[in-house]
Order: C-alpha cells, then sequence, then structure tokens
C-alpha cells in the first residue's frame, strides 16, 4: 500500500499581472441603499383640468414632473416631493366675459384649501410653468381682477386633482357618517 499525501494546489495566476497588459478595471462597489433612484411609480402624471361649468368648452392639462437631484429625487426640508409643474390650458375666453375680469389665474392647493399657492397668469398660447411641492394637490383656475393675489376670489372655471388626492378617504366626510344624515 502506497501512501500519498495530497495538498491543495493553489493558483496565483489571478494576481499575476505582466508587463504591457492593462490592469482590469475595478468593479464597483456599492453599499447597499447607498445609491437613491426615483421609484418606478414616480413618473410624470398627467392631471386632467376639468371645466366647472361656467366656461363649458375650456380645458386643460399639467403635467407634474419629479425634480431630479444628483442624488435621486428632490424632496422639502419636512419630506415632501417637489415637481416641475406644466399648465397648458385651451379655450379660455376673454376673462371680462364672465364679469369684471381681467386675467386668469392658475392656483394649487391642498384638498382642504388650508394651503394655497398662485402659479401665475395664463396667457393663449403659452403654458405656465411652476415648482410645486404639496402631497396632495388641487389645481384650479380662476378669472381674477388682478394677479397679485394670495388665495382666489373670482370665478372658478378648471379644477382637478392629483392622483394623490383623488386617493384620499372620504370615510370621515360628512357625508358618508350616519348621524349625520340621521340629523343628529
Amino acid at each position: 500500500m502506497s501512501w500519498r499525501v495530497r495538498l491543495p494546489i493553489l493558483s496565483l495566476s489571478g494576481f499575476l499581472i505582466l508587463p504591457g497588459q492593462p490592469k482590469p478595471a475595478p468593479s464597483p462597489v456599492t453599499p447597499a441603499g447607498a445609491v437613491c433612484r426615483a421609484p418606478a411609480a414616480l413618473g410624470n402624471e398627467i392631471v386632467d383640468l376639468q371645466p366647472t361649468g361656467s366656461v363649458a368648452t375650456a380645458s386643460g392639462t399639467i403635467e407634474l414632473k419629479p425634480l431630479m437631484s444628483p442624488f435621486g429625487v428632490s424632496v422639502t426640508p419636512d419630506g415632501r416631493y417637489i415637481f416641475d409643474a406644466t399648465i397648458n390650458v385651451k379655450n379660455l375666453p376673454e376673462p371680462s366675459s364672465l364679469g369684471p375680469y381681467t386675467v386668469w389665474l392658475v392656483w394649487v392647493a391642498t384638498p382642504s384649501l388650508d394651503k394655497i399657492q398662485n402659479l401665475g397668469v395664463i396667457k393663449p398660447g403659452q403654458p405656465v410653468t411652476a415648482r410645486v411641492d404639496f402631497t396632495k394637490m388641487m389645481y384650479i383656475v380662476s378669472a381674477e381682477q388682478t394677479a397679485k393675489l394670495d388665495r382666489f376670489k373670482g370665478q372658478l372655471v378648471l379644477v382637478g386633482r392629483s392622483a394623490s388626492a383623488r386617493v384620499q378617504n372620504l370615510a370621515g366626510c360628512d357625508i358618508y357618517d350616519e348621524q349625520s344624515r340621521m340629523g343628529g
């Protein structure tokens, strides 16, 4: 019987770099979670503006694009996403046709109307661009006497709601409350 000692053979060829040979490119090492990307669901959103009845032929859209940064998406200091909004409105008559109004304004507000922001004057054939950062957004187009307002006061002609505002839970509203409907 013959006894052999089996020793493992180690190869060092992976460490051998011959002169004149290019060095292999190092593979990027990224710690888990170090790269912040916009979630797939955070693509562009199109919000349709619907007429309220006073100007039935008017319509519009608002395109919301997440504001990108070198770190992914941009957020406010308290964590709300920031969007670039492009507002296109068509078929609006002269504001004076509805009363003592001189300009069309577009607004963004929270659904409860506790925060309202004037996004600018609508001029025929020109989109309005603005930056918005509410979590749930409602858009309003109104005929106003002046462009320098903090809240809408004139006639509302178009309204639209972002997807996040459309999925708001209405269970706490009076219309769904049994006691409110029964007078109690």
